[in-house]
């Protein structure tokens, strides 16, 4: 990835709909080079995917979570990243093992995820943080 693709992203996370000939226009190149660059961007996995964000009624928060140590994280991080709800899902150091943002549209769909990740098998413990502004 070089610094073309690094600025392509960077427009990319503030405006996921953003046209590629504006991008282009932006970034002095052609629309063909930003549609091919973020299609090898895409196959490369280095883009995931595109998100929408809303502003009505959203819930956000930020659940930490401590699992067995004899368990694999990856396991567990994978099956919390296909829960409805689950943003993103990261593997930390410290006390936490994982971190997870959830967003959904109301306090009980929250707690349905955070009771969802709580019954997972090895789970021990959950913190979580209500997301009060987003800036």
């Amino acid at each position: 990835m070089d610094r073309m693709d690094e600025r392509i992203i960077e427009i990319l996370k503030k405006d996921g709909r953003a046209p590629f000939v504006d991008i282009a226009k932006k970034l002095k190149t052609s629309e063909g080079t930003i549609r091919g660059r973020v299609k090898r961007m895409m196959d490369r996995g280095e883009i995931k995917g595109f998100c929408v964000k809303t502003t009505s009624k959203d819930v956000k928060a930020i659940v930490e979570i401590k699992i067995d140590l004899n368990v694999n994280t990856s396991d567990i991080s994978s099956r919390i990243g296909r829960m409805n709800g689950v943003e993103h899902v990261y593997e930390v150091s410290g006390e936490e093992d994982i971190v997870v943002i959830v967003n959904v549209m109301s306090a009980t769909e929250l707690n349905d995820v955070i009771e969802s990740i709580r019954r997972l098998d090895n789970t021990l413990a959950t913190r979580t943080r209500l997301v009060l502004k987003e800036t």
